[in-house]
């Protein structure tokens, strides 16, 4: 190969890349000039490949969409169903569901000790079938059997529609608190603390005191 040629490849090879740096460097220019809402809805996207914006399809001190679910056995539920008027909803998969089973524990004892009034709060769960690859008929028995053993009302989402409906995100631990009009007194997603679950628990107590 002669200088000559060597020459123009090596000429070739930088325009390539100079054309190159300036395409790259025209689209950071057009991303960072985007406005703020539009750059977020780029960049920020849940674990669950949905835009962060669901959490906000509930907001609080707003009535929450209807809900309308089937237990493991086939049986409607909707918040009618519900008497009493103070509602907790934990919406758990698999694994999420140990994140603040420290949480529901307490709740229990002073449920169970009548700490708080048993005619006016219900814990009711939703299982997020979404979460892991397990089959759903596997994920139907052990929720047959928690049924049994605890005594609890566990509704099921198969297809992951109450995360687009009232914005539970996946892989999270989601608790909603909803007050006797089923307005969204509290919205939490993932592993509290000892502190804000203290003040989840304060809440709850006031609110079956009204």
């Amino acid at each position: 190969m002669t200088k000559e040629n060597l020459k123009t490849n090596a000429e070739i090879h930088t325009s390539k890349r100079a054309g190159f740096n300036e395409k790259t460097t025209s689209l950071f220019n057009k991303l960072i000039t985007l406005p703020a809402s539009l750059l977020c809805a780029v960049v920020f996207v849940s674990s669950a490949g949905e835009p962060l914006a669901h959490a906000d399809k509930v907001k609080l001190g707003k009535k929450v969409p209807p809900l309308k679910l089937k237990d493991w056995a086939g049986k409607t539920y909707t918040l009618k169903s519900f008497k009493e008027p103070i509602l907790a909803i934990w919406y758990e998969g698999k694994n999420s569901k140990e994140q603040n089973r420290w949480l529901k524990k307490k709740l229990k004892k002073m449920f169970d000790k009548n700490m708080i009034p048993r005619k006016k709060f219900r814990s009711v769960g939703i299982a997020n079938f979404q979460e892991t690859a397990i089959p759903n008929f596997l994920i139907a028995r052990h929720i047959k059997k928690e049924t049994k053993e605890t005594g609890a009302i566990i509704l099921c989402d198969r297809e992951g529609d109450m995360m687009k409906k009232w914005g539970f995100r996946n892989g999270r631990s989601n608790i909603y608190i909803l007050d006797k009009n089923r307005r969204l007194r509290w919205r939490t997603s993932g592993a509290l603390t000892k502190k804000r679950g203290n003040q989840l628990i304060r809440l709850i107590m006031r609110l079956t005191k009204d």
